[in-house]
């Protein structure tokens, strides 16, 4: 005869590991640039230091931050966005794969009542509680919303052909 042995059911410490690497590497919001969007003497958007003294200057509210994912390409696309607090915090949660982990540009832009104030390429950081992003808006010089590369996206969407968005001229 056989004994029977009892069934033995695996740790389930090696999912619970597999699912935190999944959530640290892949997104779910959980890569987040903190910051401020202050007044000042010129329009900027930037990365700097958690100390930089700007940070303290008088904040304002409803500057638009939106974060371009491929700036360079056909295929950019617009992945995350937040309006500034009223006192001109920014919490900007970017969910994209890849985000401060993968060496690749992004681009970020600062907008407020429909004009766009400012834009600069980034290559995210690693550890985004290590930096804040600053803007900085100088009200009333704003650009309104005019630009070649908007006219060239709604010229594009005017077309009859439709492209499937993976193909290569999204890229």
């Amino acid at each position: 005869m056989r004994s029977h042995e009892p069934l033995r059911v695996p740790s389930p410490v090696p999912v619970l590991c597999l699912m935190v690497l999944a959530t640290l590497l892949g997104g779910c919001g959980g890569y987040v640039l903190k910051g401020r969007a202050v007044v000042g003497a010129y329009n900027t958007i930037e990365i700097v230091d958690k100390d930089d003294p700007r940070l303290s200057d008088r904040g304002t509210p409803g500057v638009r931050i939106e974060a371009v994912r491929d700036p360079q390409s056909l295929g950019r696309k617009i992945v995350a966005s937040a309006n500034s607090g009223g006192d001109g915090t920014i919490r900007l949660a970017i969910g994209e794969f890849g985000a401060g982990f993968l060496d690749e540009e992004w681009e970020l832009k600062a907008a407020m009542g429909g004009a766009n104030y400012t834009a600069n390429l980034f290559r995210l950081p690693f550890d985004p509680d290590s930096v804040r992003l600053l803007v900085v808006v100088q009200p009333g010089t704003g650009r309104a919303d005019g630009s070649l590369q908007t006219e060239a996206e709604r010229e594009l969407g005017n077309f009859d052909i439709r492209l499937p968005k993976d193909s290569a001229i999204y890229r």
